[in-house]
C-alpha cells in the first residue's frame, strides 16, 4: 500500500482543491449556469500512468488511443458502456437519458450533487421521465483511489457511497493519497475496512476506469461536470430551472435542448 503514497504536484487535482477552498472558505459558491468546471489539465501523464501508480500497464491499445474526437456524439455514441458497466437510476427506458461525468474530487460536482441534484431527481428521474447515468472521470490520483473505491461497493450502495464522498469532500480530499481518511469516509456508507483493503488498489478497476475516461475524452469530455442531455453536451453547473428547461425540450423533440444550452452559455461558443 505504501507505494501510492507518493505526494502529486499541484496540477489539476491542486486546482480542483483550490476550487474546493473557494467553496468552502472566502468566496463561496462558484456561479452556477455558466461555463463553470474543473478542467482535466493532467490527462496525458493519467492516460500513461494510470491511478493507482507511476507505470500500472494501459489497458487501451495502440489504435484506441489514437482514436480520432468524436465531435458531435450520437445516441449510439454515447450508449457505449465500460467494461465495468455503467451504474444509473431510474427506468432504463425513460425517453431521456442524462450521463454526468463526474470526479470525485471536483468542487463543482459537489455542489451540484448537493444543491441541484435532489431536485432534478424528484422532478425527472423519480418520475420516469429520465434515466440517469453517472460516469467516472477521475481528476488526479485521489479521485482515481477513491473511485476505485465506490465500485468496490455493492451495486446497491454505488450512489450511497458517491453522495458520502461528495457530501465530505473536505474530510479526505488533499494533494496527497490517503487511503485510512478516505476508508474512515467510505465507512460512513457501510464499507468496512476489511472490504476496502481487498479492492481499493485493484488493478483491473483501474484499468477499467481509465477506459471509461479515455472514452470520455473521445466524446469531448475535458472536465467536470459534464453532462449529456440527451445529445446535448453541457459543461456547466446548470441550476434546477435550467436542468428543467433543457430536459422538458427534450422530452418534446429529442436535440432541441442544444439551442436552449447555447443560449443560457450552458455549452461553449460555437457549439456546432
Amino acid at each position: 500500500m505504501g507505494h501510492i503514497l507518493h505526494r502529486l504536484r499541484f496540477g489539476a487535482l491542486g486546482g480542483c482543491l483550490a476550487g474546493l477552498l473557494a467553496l468552502t472558505g472566502c468566496s463561496g459558491a462558484p456561479a452556477v449556469g455558466a461555463l463553470t468546471t474543473t478542467a482535466d489539465t493532467a490527462t496525458t501523464a493519467q492516460a500513461t500512468t494510470g491511478f493507482i501508480a507511476p507505470g500500472t500497464p494501459d489497458l487501451l491499445t495502440d489504435e484506441q488511443q489514437q482514436l480520432p474526437p468524436i465531435e458531435h456524439p450520437t445516441v449510439a455514441d454515447l450508449a457505449v458502456v465500460g467494461p465495468l458497466g455503467d451504474r444509473s437510476l431510474g427506468n432504463p427506458n425513460a425517453p431521456v437519458t442524462v450521463i454526468e461525468y463526474a470526479s470525485l474530487t471536483c468542487p463543482y460536482c459537489s455542489k451540484f450533487h448537493r444543491d441541484m441534484f435532489e431536485g432534478v431527481k424528484k422532478a425527472y428521474i423519480d418520475t420516469g421521465k429520465v434515466h440517469w447515468i453517472l460516469r467516472e472521470f477521475p481528476i488526479g490520483h485521489t479521485s482515481g483511489a477513491a473511485w476505485i473505491v465506490n465500485r468496490c461497493a455493492p451495486e446497491k450502495d454505488y450512489f450511497k457511497l458517491y453522495d458520502t464522498f461528495m457530501r465530505n469532500q473536505a474530510e479526505w480530499v488533499s494533494l496527497e493519497v490517503r487511503p485510512d481518511v478516505i476508508a474512515q469516509v467510505a465507512s460512513k456508507a457501510g464499507l468496512d475496512r476489511k472490504s476496502f483493503d481487498a479492492c481499493w488498489q485493484n488493478p483491473e478497476t483501474d484499468k477499467a476506469l481509465r477506459w471509461v475516461k479515455a472514452r470520455a475524452r473521445q466524446l469531448g469530455v475535458s472536465g467536470t461536470p459534464t453532462f449529456f442531455i440527451g445529445t446535448t453536451k453541457v459543461r456547466a453547473v446548470p441550476t434546477v430551472a435550467e436542468f428543467s428547461e433543457l430536459v422538458d425540450a427534450e422530452l418534446r423533440q429529442p436535440g432541441s435542448s442544444l439551442q436552449i444550452a447555447i443560449a443560457r452559455q450552458l455549452v461553449p461558443k460555437p457549439a456546432l
